[in-house]
């Protein structure tokens, strides 16, 4: 097999514009510009045939580079043919070009030697081909293109390499696989670029790549790297060129071919950028199966220190993965030492940072196998968590429970059957592969805590010694939930006694992992005793204060509360005065949800003063079945009561019921009673005049308790005291004729302060109005009267015209109709007994049971 050395002469005709490619026959360098002499042509000694695919592929390649290339080009029986062309140098400018080449049979030796790219810009091609058999027909490598060269350019084109070398790869995937055109200002870049793949590919890929460092005609070129340059007939911005036709990277602004993701140019990427580009073994050998797998370039980024969990994070998901499962394999490796072991767990928990479980599963697996295989070996414990800080997924925990659980967790069973103190090792094993769900840990628990609430005991101190030395956050978490259950409601004792013992400085070290009903013990403890000695309901508010950054009260859980209220009063009562600021800070329904509901009764039935909290407790209890029927009936008269204030609805109901339940209820506490008329009174107050009359409300009124009455009139002219509603009524004629006959009507049977309620009622409302009223609106009053009869209109205008102009029928602040002094006195129209009439630039005095801006009444539609 001979190494051949050719020289052709490339010339375009000037009258035709053909290429021609001649032997050259001058033994003088290709710079003379001489044409003499054969050491190629038909001299050579090659084959027609073989000289034929020679010319073919140097015209296909060279025939548009005036400025010279170097290619390297496979022929068809497996030989490569490396070509130099460069320009005349005596007619420069012009489209002659010397090209000098070198054929390799298939087979020959030659490229073990000399990388093609190599010999870019090498002296050695103006040297004469040497006689044959005399000298290599090889250029010689001059050192361009050294690896700290190529170091410092990879950084520079830190974002392109990866996708480049993705697709260097592909060109042996597919053997059909789309040609790589690089476009580049600088036919140097192009060499870097060609170069960089071949550092970076195995050494039989390396000797086997075919390239062009520039060709303005690259859809002629058959080789698998084009470089082109801006004056290239390529379009870059062709979608079929770019996206389906060939992988383009383009250094000159264009878009480029869409980054496939790859494994193996991720990697090699990577170690470029760390400075240390991948070796001979590390890219792999022929025959060693696959020479693209990434185990080998993984291993050298970890020698490098380059393969952090942080760093990988950036590699695509699909070759993270891949990555992944290589170091899971290399933990598998009985042979790895210490330290890279530990270097894997660090870089499996930077990861776990980034990733989800999914990513980390199997080299998190690989860690926990290796440690507890180790630790079952010896049966002893693992020193350390094997799960903590491992990103282990659930599916991966399964996997560590049914590969491993039964040993670990016949082991524990065995060891709690003896002493307590024994417990640490095994304990410590079952949970790092159970979590704290097994059933030996289940066992385990009880025990504990069982010895836990006797701090008296002998093994109470081994037991937080267990505690302590297993250190096991899911396990303190199980012990403190026992204890919770253990000693909730009337059996906290047993806590506060192991709280107040020197054993109880465990829980306290754990009070924030701690359910609340422990907390709350532990808090009992501390502010009832030195120097806080709080007692009763100041302990009980204390302890029901919201945590911080918390809005509910811990005693809004009925279990807590149960707990609670056995710490304060266990079987005793709280004062009377201290149930509504119960009910205050938890709410009935947590009360009744812990049991306490009865306690509470007497309260219900004999409060001392009336609260809304007193109407929650009512509302939330009256369903309850263990109430006495005058419990019940107490209660449902609450709730009936305010929800009648709340809606003013179902007035007949309402009427109907009150008595009932007011009978049922007997003897009723005084404050209990004018609670439930004040309740009633806002209802009435917000029924409209005809569904106070038809509903038989009015009647229930008028007949009512003075109490009822009063409340009744403070509702309805708190109204009242505003300026718009007024103004809104004065603007109603229709509204004030149906409340007027309302109040004025003549009803069978009243009490005998109606009237004067009614003349009340009448004054600081609608007389009012009146006074804001014109002519039209007030007679717009008498023609809605007339329609009832006439005696209405006379009613209204003898009320009218005694309403006058009294201080008490006009809105503070106005003026008043007349002078001071002259006709009807400043003070005329004021009622004994009655506040006096506020002042002027003065609202009138809201009575105090309604809120500001409370509306009882309803717009007369």
């Amino acid at each position: 097999m001979v190494i051949r050395r050719l020289s052709y002469l490339l010339d375009r005709e000037p009258d035709t514009g053909s290429v021609r490619l001649q032997p050259r026959r001058s033994p003088e360098p290709p710079h003379s510009g001489g044409e003499g002499g054969a050491h190629g042509g038909t001299d050579s000694g090659a084959p027609d045939d073989l000289l034929a695919q020679v010319e073919q592929i140097i015209t296909l390649t060279h025939r548009r580079t005036p400025h010279g290339a170097l290619s390297c080009s496979r022929l068809p029986d497996g030989g490569s043919l490396l070509c130099d062309g460069r320009e005349d140098g005596e007619r420069p400018g012009e489209s002659r070009q010397f090209i000098e080449a070198v054929h390799l049979p298939s087979g020959a030796d030659g490229f073990d030697r000399v990388w093609p790219i190599d010999t870019w810009r090498s002296r050695s091609w103006d040297t004469p081909a040497p006689a044959e058999g005399h000298g290599d027909p090889l250029p010689t490598p001059e050192g361009h293109l050294d690896l700290p060269l190529l170091v410092r350019f990879a950084r520079e084109q830190a974002s392109r390499v990866a996708p480049f070398l993705a697709d260097v790869r592909r060109l042996w995937a597919d053997p059909a696989g789309r040609q790589i055109v690089i476009a580049e200002e600088d036919p140097e870049t192009v060499v870097r670029w060609i170069a960089l793949a071949c550092a970076s590919l195995p050494e039989q890929h390396a000797r086997a790549l075919t390239f062009v460092t520039r060709a303005d005609e690259p859809h002629d070129a058959p080789q698998q790297i084009v470089g082109i340059g801006p004056d290239s007939s390529f379009d870059r911005h062709d979608p079929l060129l770019v996206e389906h036709l060939y992988r383009v990277h383009d250094g000159l602004g264009g878009p480029g071919s869409p980054h496939v993701p790859d494994t193996w140019a991720e990697l090699t990427a990577a170690l470029w950028q760390a400075g240390a580009p991948p070796t001979a073994s590390a890219a792999g050998t022929a025959g060693a199966g696959d020479p693209f797998a990434p185990a080998v370039l993984v291993r050298q980024l970890l020698r490098t220190g380059t393969a952090s969990g942080d760093g990988l994070t950036t590699l695509h998901q699909d070759s993270l993965r891949a990555v992944v499962d290589t170091l899971a394999r290399t933990v598998q490796d009985r042979t790895q030492d210490s330290p890279a072991i530990e270097e894997l767990t660090r870089v499996c928990q930077e990861l776990g940072k980034h990733c989800g479980d999914g990513v980390t599963d199997a080299l998190a697996l690989a860690l926990v196998r290796r440690r507890l295989a180790a630790a079952l070996a010896q049966d002893t414990a693992t020193g350390q968590d094997p799960l903590v800080g491992l990103p282990l997924g659930e599916a991966a925990r399964r996997s560590l429970r049914s590969e491993f659980g039964l040993d670990f967790d016949k082991g524990l069973v065995r060891r709690i059957r003896g002493p307590v103190a024994t417990w640490a090792e095994p304990l410590h094993l079952a949970l790092v592969l159970h979590g704290d769900q097994g059933p030996g840990v289940e066992d385990a628990v009880n025990k504990l805590v069982r010895v836990l609430l006797q701090p008296r005991g002998r093994e109470c101190a081994d037991a937080v010694t267990v505690l302590k030395t297993v250190g096991h956050q899911g396990l303190n978490r199980r012990v403190l939930a026992r204890i919770a259950v253990e000693t909730a409601g009337r059996r906290s004792h047993l806590l506060r006694e192991l709280l107040r013992s020197p054993h109880g400085e465990w829980v306290r070290a754990h009070r924030d992992i701690a359910p609340p009903s422990v907390r709350l013990v532990e808090q009992a403890v501390w502010w009832g005793g030195p120097p806080h000695h709080l007692r009763g309901i100041d302990l009980f508010a204390k302890l029901a204060e919201p945590a911080p950054g918390a809005a509910v009260s811990p005693a809004a859980d009925p279990p807590t509360l149960e707990t609670l209220w056995a710490l304060v009063w266990g079987a005793d009562q709280p004062e009377r005065p201290d149930f509504p600021r119960i009910i205050r800070i938890c709410g009935a329904e947590a009360v009744l949800g812990a049991g306490l509901g009865t306690r509470f009764l007497a309260w219900l039935t004999s409060p001392g003063r009336f609260d809304q909290e007193l109407v929650d407790f009512a509302r939330a209890v009256h369903r309850r079945p263990e109430l006495t029927k005058r419990e019940r009936a107490i209660a449902q008269l609450l709730a009936l009561a305010d929800d009648f204030a709340r809606t003013s609805q179902s007035p007949r109901e309402v009427v109907d019921r009150v008595d009932e339940l007011r009978r049922a209820g007997s003897p009723l506490d005084a404050p209990l009673w004018d609670g439930v008329q004040y309740l009633l009174a806002r209802g009435l107050a917000g029924l409209s005049p005809h569904e106070l009359y038809q509903s038989g409300a009015l009647s229930f009124l008028a007949t009512a308790e003075p109490a009822l009455q009063r409340h009744y009139r403070a509702a309805v002219v708190a109204e009242f005291s505003d300026d718009a509603k007024v103004n809104r009524m004065a603007a109603q004629p229709e509204a004030v004729a149906d409340l007027f006959c309302v109040w004025r009507r003549e009803l069978n049977r009243t009490s005998r302060d109606w009237p004067s309620v009614v003349d009340e009622l009448l004054r600081h409302t609608l007389g009012v109005v009146v006074r804001r009223m014109n002519d039209e609106q007030r007679g717009a009053v008498a023609t809605r009267l007339a329609g009832r009869s006439n005696n209405w209109v006379q009613n209204w205008l003898r009320w009218t015209n005694g309403v006058g102009d009294g201080a008490d029928t006009r809105i503070p602040g106005r003026p008043a109709p007349y002078p001071p002094g002259q006709g009807r006195p400043p003070g005329g129209g004021h009622v004994p007994g009655q506040p006096p009439p506020p002042r002027p630039g003065e609202l009138p005095a809201v009575p105090p049971e309604y809120p500001s801006g409370y509306s009882p009444t309803r717009p007369p539609r």
